[in-house]
């Protein structure tokens, strides 16, 4: 069976140049089914026979053709050259004793031609002129099938010319060729039959009857192969405008997540991401039994910092803030997440209170380096941070929200102990307020 595996669209269909701007032009106006079918009956195309797109969108169209047909098209040489070998069985039945000639043509004249163009085919240079190879393939079938019927005898020359007619409408019908070359495979068929069986001019009229029969018989095969060529290239186009429609919708997903679940201030996760996560990160910690640890984070004395300054370079302070610990928190699956205000929350799979309390105290004082200026604290020049850090093994007798709670509780704790510090949760801090 021959195959007939779909290149990506993806990798093949890279936009032109050209086209770019004429998607700018039309991406302002809503794709109307008529619009649509505007582009593809006529927007593309360098002619009123639409055959040949607009610059470099012809030489990507020949390329999806080349990967699209490459394996057909060898598979097919296959079959004509095995076809080609094994008519030699035929030639000895027919002619018996008169077959020399024809074998000294079929083998030695016409093998060692097309086994050229099987090597040709064959290579992955080549990929992008198949076309070009298959019409030189039908042209010395042709030649060799024509020099046959000069030396057969007369009663056997319609069944090598019809052999001949077989391989000319085959190729262009089924030769996925596009219909400019397979024109040129048609006139090089007849200007071959006319200089090989009329070479001291019109004396067999048979051979003339025959030549215009198969003259009809070619032109229904380059109608048919007009038709298919369009249709092709209308499915290129399709193909294309679908890949880019897709494109452009992945982008608006990507960007609609973004709007969901990024913090427009400060580019980290937001409060709705950071509830999905802690559920999602809370339900696979119980089921596989290890620690989740959470870090409660709030800038100290951030009201005063803001009356001071405006609320502009208040924004700039939770933003440098926010950056902050988003490059200090780096492991897989950790989040940092804008909880509210100038407060941030932190997910930490798999650690302990230990590691989380490290965790924190590597945060506080990547804060206290970015020397943000801060004259209006009471307890130092720069900005800071109090953190309050929980872990827990979940379980069926609490939820994530009580997690989010334990260190709300530890942070209450790090403020009233005076902030720029980090606070660790124990039970008997429940009872201290």
């Amino acid at each position: 069976m021959l195959g007939n595996r779909q290149p990506d669209v993806g990798a093949s269909l890279d936009k032109p140049a050209a086209m770019i701007s004429r998607e700018n032009q039309h991406n302002q106006h809503d794709k109307s089914p008529a619009l649509v079918r505007s582009e593809l009956d006529g927007h593309f195309y360098v002619n009123r026979l639409r055959l040949r797109f607009d610059g470099a969108l012809e030489a990507r169209y020949r390329r999806y053709c080349g990967l699209r047909d490459r394996r057909y098209i060898r598979q097919l040489v296959n079959i004509l050259i095995g076809l080609y070998l094994l008519y030699g069985i035929f030639d000895w039945i027919m002619l018996g004793s008169l077959v020399e000639p024809i074998y000294k043509i079929r083998y030695a004249m016409g093998m060692p031609g097309l086994a050229a163009i099987w090597f040709l085919i064959h290579s992955r240079k080549l990929d992008l002129h198949q076309d070009k190879l298959v019409v030189l393939g039908l042209f010395w079938l042709s030649v060799t099938t024509l020099t046959m019927v000069r030396v057969v005898p007369e009663e056997h020359k319609g069944l090598y010319l019809l052999s001949e007619l077989a391989i000319v409408m085959a190729g262009i019908t089924i030769g996925r060729m596009r219909f400019w070359p397979a024109l040129n495979s048609a006139i090089l068929f007849v200007v071959s039959y006319v200089l090989i069986l009329f070479p001291d001019g019109v004396k067999n009229t048979f051979l003339l009857y025959y030549l215009f029969l198969s003259c009809g018989a070619v032109g229904l095969c380059l109608l048919a192969q007009y038709t298919s060529d369009r249709a092709s290239r209308r499915e290129f186009l399709q193909k294309l405008l679908i890949h880019r429609k897709n494109q452009q919708l992945k982008k608006l997903n990507a960007r609609l997540k973004d709007l969901a679940e990024v913090d427009p201030l400060t580019g980290i996760a937001n409060r709705r991401s950071f509830d999905q996560v802690l559920d999602e990160e809370w339900r696979r910690a119980r089921r596989r039994g290890y620690s989740l640890a959470m870090l409660m984070c709030d800038i100290d004395y951030f009201k005063s910092y803001n009356d001071s300054f405006g609320h502009q370079q208040g924004d700039r302070c939770i933003k440098q803030v926010a950056q902050s610990m988003k490059q200090m928190v780096r492991r897989p699956g950790d989040l940092v997440a804008r909880y509210g205000g100038e407060e941030f929350a932190v997910i930490l799979p798999a650690l302990d209170q230990e590691e989380a309390a490290n965790i924190a105290r590597v945060i506080c004082q990547g804060v206290r380096d970015l020397r943000m200026p801060h004259p209006v604290s009471p307890i130092n020049d720069n900005v800071t941070i109090s953190v309050g850090v929980a872990a827990v093994v979940p379980d069926e007798s609490m939820g994530a929200a009580d997690l989010v709670g334990l260190a709300d509780e530890a942070l209450y704790h790090a403020k009233k102990s005076g902030r720029n510090r980090i606070q660790v949760y124990r039970p008997d801090l429940s009872t201290d307020h």
